[in-house]
């Protein structure tokens, strides 16, 4: 059975479809702008504890990389990399094994992360809690647009949600679905208006040092086992030099 289409007033997309994604975008726009108001200023590494990181991972760079190097190379640097590697030498603290283990809970950085979490859920939570609300007490139950193409009836509950017809066809999108689909789609939108990629690349660079493992860190493996487990797997290392047979490998591409 074919359900009639409908005859959708005009002034919908003036007074409905058009003030729900003004909204969105503009509260998307604030929202963004005062997250990176409250994101602190990253702090600066100690030298130290840079070191220590840097130096694990120029064995890890030797361990993947080394078949550049040639055999005599190879066995100065495998000795260098497993005599400290095994050492404490490049440690950014000397480890007291009869120090009791530190408390996470009590750690600044842990409380700092845990506070700068909050802040982000509640930037995320009020604006849509506020905006929803807004959406169903004035929009409620107004179907706003027809898409163009045709859909399958799996999409019903997602296009048509506040509207109690079941016999209405699916191309039919209400107020709070379209609030939904500005919700999960406007990213792009906010590209587009910013324009700004330093602010871009600001949070994708708060977002890797959030991510970066945290060697010796509450929670994280002890930077002794973690040293030890690579001198292991540079130990074992069996040398191939990609210069080998280099020659043939040119000859045997030019025939």
């Amino acid at each position: 059975m074919i359900s009639p289409d409908l005859i959708l007033d005009p002034q919908l997309k003036y007074w409905v479809l058009l003030p729900i994604s003004f909204v969105m975008v503009l509260v998307g726009l604030l929202r963004s702008n005062i997250t990176l108001l409250l994101t602190p200023s990253p702090k600066l590494t100690p030298y130290k504890t840079a070191r220590e990181k840097q130096f694990l991972n120029r064995a890890v760079c030797f361990r993947k990389n080394n078949g550049i190097l040639t055999p005599s190379d190879f066995e100065t640097r495998q000795q260098y990399y497993i005599e400290k590697l095994n050492s404490s030498d490049f440690y950014a603290e000397k480890e007291d094994p009869d120090a009791t283990p530190s408390n996470p809970f009590t750690d600044p950085s842990t409380n700092d992360a845990m506070m700068n979490m909050v802040k982000g859920n509640l930037m995320n939570y009020i604006p849509q809690t506020l905006i929803m609300g807004w959406v169903n007490y004035f929009f409620a139950g107004f179907v706003v647009m027809k898409l163009p193409f045709p859909l399958t009836d799996g999409f019903k509950s997602m296009l048509q949600s506040g509207v109690a017809t079941p016999s209405l066809n699916v191309r039919y999108v209400s107020s709070i679905s379209w609030y939904f689909v500005n919700l999960l789609g406007l990213k792009p939108v906010y590209s587009l208006l910013m324009e700004d990629s330093k602010i871009v690349d600001q949070m994708m660079q708060q977002q890797q040092q959030q991510q970066m493992p945290n060697i010796g860190g509450p929670g994280a493996p002890k930077v002794d086992k973690v040293f030890k487990a690579e001198a292991e797997n540079i130990q074992i290392l069996s040398h191939e030099s990609i210069f080998d047979g280099i020659v043939d490998r040119v000859l045997n591409q030019s025939d």
